[in-house]
């Protein structure tokens, strides 16, 4: 019976080990390293997610007409919609630039809340961002 513990005690201290100094971890994606590792559809969204929260800082277009916090509250509460709607036709793994940019633009134009001004006219309401700006 001891032998039978002093065992599993090795083999878990041996497995604990093993995935903390020898495992490889889990990868980190990056749209700027895109080209050498390619990015599923979910994180691919979840890394221009962060993409739109910087740019609801203040000072930064997606916050001049709401301010950065309601911006950021915005990005959150539009992300999962967003995804459905500018993702429907996104491919499992994205591989390259060209094809970031392309699925990027309709999701970010769908998740930033309107501009103040587009082409000189203000726009008061997303409505009115539709409108006036072009796509």
């Amino acid at each position: 019976m001891q032998r039978l513990m002093l065992l599993i005690v090795l083999v878990a201290a041996a497995a604990f080990a093993y995935l903390h100094w020898f495992a490889a971890p889990a990868p980190r994606y990056s749209l700027a390293a895109i080209e050498r590792q390619p990015v599923p559809r979910a994180e691919f969204f979840a890394l221009w997610r962060e993409a739109a929260y910087d740019l609801c800082a203040p000072g930064r277009s997606g916050s001049e007409r709401v301010g950065a916090a309601a911006c950021r509250a915005h990005v959150e509460r539009a992300h999962e919609r967003c995804v459905a709607r500018a993702g429907a036709g996104a491919p499992a793994t994205i591989a390259d630039q060209a094809e970031s940019r392309r699925w990027a633009r309709p999701y970010l134009d769908c998740v930033l809340p309107a501009p103040a001004a587009c082409g000189g006219v203000p726009v008061r309401s997303d409505e009115d961002a539709r409108r006036h700006c072009p796509p």
